[in-house]
């Protein structure tokens, strides 16, 4: 039992599945501290929100989001595009580790194969986390969306451990399931926390975001 666990370690430790493992990590950690409330998730939306982004000109986009339009990574969250991404390439590097890797075992080949494999492995790993998410957002798209305006004067309660100029969430209760709202402080109000009462006082529709301040205890 220890031996294979000793085994799985060292393949999970070797290039290129080791970059992968990091991802994973990274993604577990930041999953726990947004449970925790200590950090809030964003969209990656491009053109219309929610909508599907055009990709027929991605001569005008960056390398990056030209890239994310290609293989369909936006309109969910950006933390759930990187799980996904994460998981499929440490399962597949993996698989690469356990049956292929082992014939290049040191010099130039095992790093010429294995950077060819991280390539190959990202570039599927990409392609089959759009597929997964394509359905999701489509769904999400088709939902009526809300007037943010309205909700502005209504009372939501913090639930990330503070609220500054950069995230900040709060739970507001609209009779059904309850909505997250992402939430900046307003007039460099620096002292909310989790659990704080605050009412919505504007909402910024560029930045998705709603100025909030402290309920006065009557």
């Amino acid at each position: 039992m220890q031996e294979s666990f000793l085994i799985f370690i060292t393949k999970i430790s070797l290039y290129p599945t080791f970059v992968f493992t990091g991802l994973v990590m990274f993604v577990t950690l930041y999953w726990v501290v947004s449970l925790l409330g200590m950090t809030d998730m964003d969209t990656v939306e491009f053109g219309e929100s929610g909508g599907d982004a055009d990709v027929s000109n991605l001569s005008s986009t960056g390398f990056f989001t030209g890239l994310m339009l290609k293989f369909g990574l936006y309109g969910v969250p950006l933390i759930i595009i990187l799980t996904l991404i994460s998981l499929i390439g440490w399962v597949l590097s993996y698989l690469y580790t356990s049956f292929l890797h082992q014939y290049f075992d040191s010099g130039v080949l095992y790093y010429v194969f294995g950077t060819g494999a991280l390539i190959f492995v990202l570039v599927v790993s990409m392609w089959l986390t759009g597929v997964i998410i394509s359905p999701i957002r489509k769904n999400i798209a088709k939902i009526p969306k809300r007037n943010a305006i309205s909700n502005v004067g209504k009372t939501a309660i913090v639930r990330t451990l503070s609220v500054t100029d950069k995230h900040g969430e709060a739970e507001l209760n609209d009779g059904g399931a309850g909505l997250i709202l992402k939430i900046r402080p307003d007039m460099n109000e620096n002292s909310l926390k989790q659990g704080d009462k605050v009412v919505l006082v504007e909402y910024l529709n560029e930045a998705n975001v709603y100025l909030v301040a402290p309920v006065k205890d009557k």
